[in-house]
């Protein structure tokens, strides 16, 4: 891999492929005949209904176990977007331009959104004629030679759009990378909630689209009442049999992460008075709600044992929330980032943003009231052996007080939570540490906003930052320089050394006092250079091009404890960052360098020009 530093110019490109399905206007004939059983009606984890079966992915990597819904009898997956045509001739796929469009990664709580304008010119499409739609939204970069060819007239071969050629200059579906390594610009597949036209007196016509990705199918479907999970099959199979009952379900898969870790079974984490015999959890906690979805099930059941479910793509991924960041930040396994190795020799690991190169603003934040951390109690009454079951994190050494100005006498701060049938006291604390970690982690973000869709990674046609997902490791570092040409930069060297960052306090004006005690908090602080990405916004215009907001989330490195037992430690230390001494100072890279060391810097004084 080359080590020179990539160009920081783009031809960034998008596009919106629409699965349209038009309406039949009450010719009902000419639709696919429904299962003669309705959902409402479902008797249990045996009662069949749509002609689906949930088998093991024969194109997983080894090693890892993924469930796919498909047709009985078939051996691979349709993606559930790619549906173009149907025997009735009622569906299309129809490929725009967007004037602009906006995708929001909301993390792993929230469904992933995407907003669209397209001229009406561009897709002359009325609503009314439309009775569903697909959409898949693609963002990348196409070369320089590809985009003057595409101004030319000359067409991407072997790709339809429209019936034509598609543009040399509109970014592909699919790509090589530096390593020639296919990749997917694809970003976002989901389903139109919202179709406006909107003709205005001294206005461009525009078509405006609101979509939301698979979550969508889950939030749709009823939850019927008598039909649950499987007990005594492991928690990733018993969801695929689960949802194969439905057949819009056709065509996704669900995967347990991390894949070193075996799926949870039910049978032996729940009091039987949490389920009923042979079938499985109650739907709710009230035994049934005519309005619950097959989210608000899928959520409750995992939500009761301390996991997270969410949909990315196709794909339905089951986890714990302390395996999307984990205590020690590690690289995602399926991540295509490739880190380059700079002049300096040093290899990157995770993506980097540096101030001064790559950001155009950036903001760092605490936030004092509702995502402060707390000391995390949860309770649960074994009603097999009628005790109630407690667990506590952090351990008592590390539990967190309440801190106010003034010499008020402290107390601890604490939330209580109940849940309802778990007996295994692993699951509780499990459930505790997520809480609390969740709660701690949003506590101090950053928010970086970029025009680079680059982070020295493979260069301009390797757009790395597009590919991040929740829980993602990335650096955020100063840009510094010997001129300190930026007061930024001026500042923050100066703050970084105890004694230095007291005088430069002093000389601004502060009291002696507290110009010694906040020196010596930042430096007690140790702040890393690591966050984990909690969300990211892109915005695209066919005019002024891309905008990204990238929001992350960290800890406060000086609470968290390094000795936690089972290898629970909530701890945020890379053994890559510079260790600590006993006074919790980063001590410098530089092993001749102790007079004036650099906490967090893990690059040289001054970088090298691209």
């Amino acid at each position: 891999m080359s080590i020179e530093y990539p160009r920081q110019d783009y031809y960034p490109g998008a596009k919106i492929r629409l699965t349209i399905r038009l309406d039949e206007f009450g010719a009902s004939n000419r639709l696919k005949p429904a299962p003669d059983k309705t959902t409402k009606n479902l008797n249990g984890i045996r009662d069949p209904r749509g002609a689906l079966q949930a088998i093991q992915d024969p194109s997983a990597p080894q090693g890892v176990t993924r469930y796919l819904i498909v047709e009985q009898g078939a051996t691979q997956a349709q993606p559930a977007t790619d549906q173009a045509r149907s025997s009735d001739g009622l569906t299309f796929d129809v490929t725009v331009i967007p004037k602009d469009m906006t995708w929001d990664q909301n993390g792993i709580r929230t469904a992933d959104t995407l907003s669209a304008t397209l001229k009406f010119i561009d897709c002359p499409i009325d609503p009314r004629c439309v009775r569903s739609c697909a959409v898949e939204a693609f963002i990348g970069t196409v070369s320089d030679d590809e985009f003057a060819a595409g101004i030319q007239g000359r067409v991407r071969t072997g790709i339809a759009a429209q019936g034509q050629g598609e543009s040399l200059n509109i970014v592909p579906d699919t790509y090589l990378d530096a390593n020639r390594t296919q990749r997917t610009n694809s970003r976002f597949i989901g389903w139109v909630d919202k179709w406006d036209v909107e003709w205005e007196d001294e206005a461009e016509p525009c078509i405006r689209l609101d979509c939301r990705d698979n979550t969508q199918l889950f939030i749709e479907q009823q939850c019927p009442p008598r039909l649950v999970f499987d007990m005594h099959a492991p928690l990733d199979k018993a969801i695929a049999v689960y949802l194969s009952h439905f057949p819009q379900m056709q065509g996704l898969s669900v995967q347990y992460l991390p894949t070193t870790d075996t799926p949870p079974v039910l049978a032996t984490l729940l009091c039987n008075t949490a389920y009923r015999p042979n079938l499985g959890p109650q739907p709710s906690k009230t035994g049934g709600n005519d309005k619950m979805s097959v989210w608000d099930y899928l959520t409750d059941v995992c939500g009761s044992i301390g996991h997270n479910i969410r949909v990315q793509g196709t794909t339905i991924i089951v986890q714990t929330p302390r395996a999307v960041t984990p205590g020690l930040p590690q690289p995602r396994t399926d991540d295509p980032f490739q880190g380059r190795s700079l002049p300096t020799g040093e290899q990157l690991t995770y993506r980097r943003f540096l101030y001064g190169r790559n950001i155009k603003s950036m903001k760092i934040s605490r936030n004092f009231a509702k995502q402060t951390p707390t000391n995390i109690e949860i309770r649960s009454y074994n009603t097999e052996n009628k005790q109630l079951g407690v667990e506590r994190f952090p351990l008592p050494a590390d539990r967190l007080q309440y801190a106010i100005p003034g010499d008020a006498q402290p107390d601890q701060k604490w939330l209580v939570k109940s849940v309802y049938g778990i007996k295994d006291k692993k699951i509780l604390k499990t459930i505790a540490q997520s809480i609390y970690e969740q709660l701690g982690r949003s506590e101090l973000q950053c928010e970086i906003v970029t025009r680079n869709l680059s982070s020295f990674g493979g260069g301009n046609l390797d757009p790395d930052i597009l590919d991040m997902q929740a829980g993602d490791t990335f650096e955020l570092l100063t840009n510094r320089s010997d001129d300190d040409v930026s007061t930024i930069t001026s500042i923050e060297k100066a703050l970084t050394v105890q004694q230095k960052n007291a005088v430069f306090m002093q000389s601004l004006g502060f009291a002696a006092d507290f110009a010694r005690a906040y020196a010596k908090a930042y430096t007690d602080a140790g702040f890393l250079s690591q966050w984990r990405t909690k969300n990211m916004k892109v915005v695209w215009n066919i005019d002024s091009g891309i905008d990204i907001t990238l929001t992350g989330m960290n800890y406060i490195e000086v609470r968290a404890n390094q000795s936690q037992p089972d290898g629970q430690e909530p701890s945020t230390q890379d053994p890559t960052q510079p260790t600590m001494n006993a006074t919790n100072t980063p001590q410098s890279l530089n092993s001749g360098q102790t007079s004036d060391p650099l906490p967090n810097q893990t690059t040289p004084e001054k970088w090298p020009p691209y």
